[in-house]
């Protein structure tokens, strides 16, 4: 999914670690051949040639489901239908002389491709809207990272970090500490249990002055601008992942209007001024900040 891999063993046998590598590595490229957008033959990949996609691999569709539930939840602050959005601007900042952003009149098709509501997920099929494109990136990176702890843990594995672009803790490190996760700027986190996952506008910049990034509004069709970083933790990498992805569009009072929906979620955040401000939700047990 364009993301490092690591997974972080506590007290553990060499041979043992080795042994369990090859059976992530396998899960690991079994479900980027479904979400992934780095690779032209995913079910994904052939979903955005086709507008549609027939008895779509139940990874798929439990990506995609998850992603309508997310947009439901946030009013559609994240919206899987932004590939358009994104497409657009590459395709903008792809001719040297354009440095500044992409006029509106440039983004229009884009933006009348954005519609998470357009989205089909039937009982054999997903079909698209006119001219729609799905990405899965705001949270594919967390799904996959879900999977693969839930893979360990049925092998019986438990005080490990898994880290694959986003983290989930199954359990603290065997003597009980918990797991130290460093954040620019702000002081770290410590992970007993549970996802982390951070939403950062530098993480991928667009143009040679860095004029967008990735993290578009679809109200707008422009990079959101409020917040330098966003971490949520969760019980679920994939919901921590999303989450993430959608709050970096909202404001602070956007996120307090939102947080009666968000039941188990902890939030962190700076804005561009280096402020930062903290919400929670529910029992946190599993993290300290």
């Amino acid at each position: 999914m364009g993301a490092d891999a690591r997974i972080l063993f506590s007290d553990i046998e060499p041979e043992s670690a080795r042994g369990i590598a090859a059976l992530v590595e396998a899960e690991i490229d079994r479900l980027e051949q479904a979400l992934s957008l780095f690779q032209s033959g995913s079910e994904l990949c052939r979903l955005n040639r086709a507008g549609a996609l027939a008895e779509p691999g139940g990874d798929l569709r439990r990506a995609v489901a998850l992603a309508l539930e997310i947009a439901d939840v946030t009013g559609g602050l994240f919206d899987p239908t932004v590939q358009a959005l994104w497409e657009a601007h590459v395709d903008w900042f792809a001719d040297k002389t354009h440095t500044g952003l992409p006029p509106q009149a440039v983004l229009a098709d884009a933006r009348r491709a954005v519609d998470w509501r357009r989205v089909r997920l039937e009982p054999a099929s997903i079909r698209l809207g006119e001219n729609q494109r799905l990405t899965l990136n705001g949270l594919g990176q967390g799904y996959v990272t879900d999977r693969v702890a839930e893979l360990l843990a049925a092998k019986g594995f438990s005080n490990l970090l898994v880290d694959l672009g986003e983290m989930r803790a199954l359990a603290p490190q065997r003597d009980g500490s918990p797991w130290l996760i460093a954040r620019s700027g702000a002081a770290p986190l410590h992970l007993g249990e549970g996802a982390l996952a951070t939403s950062e506008a530098s993480g991928c910049v667009l143009g040679a002055e860095g004029t967008a990034h990735h993290l578009f509004d679809p109200r707008s069709g422009r990079s959101a601008a409020h917040w330098r970083t966003i971490t949520v933790h969760h019980r679920s990498a994939a919901m921590a992942d999303a989450l993430s992805t959608a709050l970096s569009i909202a404001s602070a009072e956007e996120i307090e209007a939102l947080l009666p929906r968000l039941s188990g979620t902890a939030i962190w955040a700076t804005d561009p001024a280096g402020r930062h401000s903290t919400w929670a939700v529910g029992q946190h047990d599993g993290i300290v900040g």
